[in-house]
């Protein structure tokens, strides 16, 4: 009898490691399963050229989602990420419309997201609201701005755009032509979202900073009692992601050649997403860097594979929510089956 119960145990301890590594990796398993969808039913889905399509749409809402990932990690959520964007985008290219160089203007622009921030986390850590209701303010408070600049949401053109400002959103690092003709386009912009996503992951992962925002994150009373300060770190948080946005936004309005009024609604949900999808990967469910670059590409991927397969923009919309909900439904499922073994 002793013989099979250790038996049993061993049997059981190997279920539970195989569903521990299915919840980690469900948005992996996800992943695979529409490229591999993609690809039957698109043939030039797995082209080089179209990839390097995907990973330039995507460097846009992989900074969005790595200044959103900062804030998320210490345990709050960041819904004026679209407002950061906005208005970083907004003071470079008036910057720019009023004779400064692009680096003045640039710093300008961040500053401004820094500013978004910093009034974020007052209201967070001073007055002690909700983060999510304080940045829905925001939200709706910056939107509201960039329509009285802009005398109702006209577009900010930039017919004579400074070359190097041009360059941070449409310049190549290098173009290769394929033999079947095709032009393989890697992006600056792809570079500049990978060198902040690697600086981001070792500041999370290396640094005492990044460990203090973990604990922040996993239980704020704790964290204050082991000598954390926790409204400094908060208003950390909130920075970095107002500047990262920011930058995002600036990127944005390079790729356009104009500041569009409430672009950065776009990015908002699937910013969101892809944060909260990226932490499955996680063996403590926490906001991390390389899951939330997993669930831009997932975004990326998805989006791009809709068009090709000619899906109408609305619908797009309705197939990518429907994704999310599978990827947490298997987690929540998984989940739930390990804690109750």
């Amino acid at each position: 009898m002793s013989k099979l119960t250790v038996k049993k145990g061993f049997y059981s301890g190997d279920a539970l490691k195989i569903e521990k590594s299915l919840t980690h990796f469900s948005t992996l398993i996800a992943l695979i399963g529409v490229i591999l969808l993609f690809s039957i039913t698109t043939p030039s889905f797995l082209s080089m050229s179209n990839f390097a399509n995907i990973l330039s749409q995507s460097s846009i809402l992989a900074l969005v989602s790595i200044g959103l990932c900062f804030v998320v990690a210490s345990g709050g959520i960041d819904l004026s990420v679209a407002v950061s964007f906005d208005i970083g985008a907004m003071v470079a290219v008036m910057m720019l419309q009023e004779g400064f160089d692009w680096l003045p203007a640039i710093l300008l622009g961040l500053a401004a997201g820094a500013v978004v921030g910093l009034f974020n986390s007052f209201f967070v850590v001073k007055i002690n609201i909700s983060p999510f209701l304080v940045t829905l303010g925001t939200l709706f408070i910056g939107e509201s701005i960039e329509k009285i600049v802009t005398k109702g949401g006209e577009p900010i053109y930039l017919p004579g755009m400074n070359e190097i400002f041009k360059f941070l959103g449409r310049g190549s690092l290098f173009v290769l032509e394929a033999e079947e003709g095709s032009r393989i386009d890697f992006k600056f912009s792809i570079l500049l979202a990978l060198l902040t996503a690697f600086i981001a992951h070792f500041v999370l992962k290396r640094t005492i900073f990044g460990r203090h925002l973990y604990a922040l994150g996993a239980k704020k009373e704790a964290a204050a009692l082991s000598g954390i300060p926790i409204g400094r770190y908060t208003i950390y948080a909130f920075l970095l992601s107002g500047v990262i946005c920011a930058l995002a936004g600036i990127i944005g309005s390079s790729v356009l050649t104009a500041y569009t009024p409430l672009s950065g609604r776009y990015y908002l949900m699937d910013a969101i997403g892809a944060v909260f999808i990226g932490s499955t990967l996680s063996r403590h469910g926490h906001a991390n860097i390389p899951g939330t670059l997993i669930g831009v590409l997932f975004f990326g991927i998805v989006a791009n594979g809709l068009s090709l397969i000619g899906i109408n923009f609305y619908w797009q919309g309705v197939a990518r929510g429907l994704l999310i909900f599978l990827i947490l439904l298997i987690d929540a499922i998984v989940s739930k089956k390990r804690f109750s073994t």
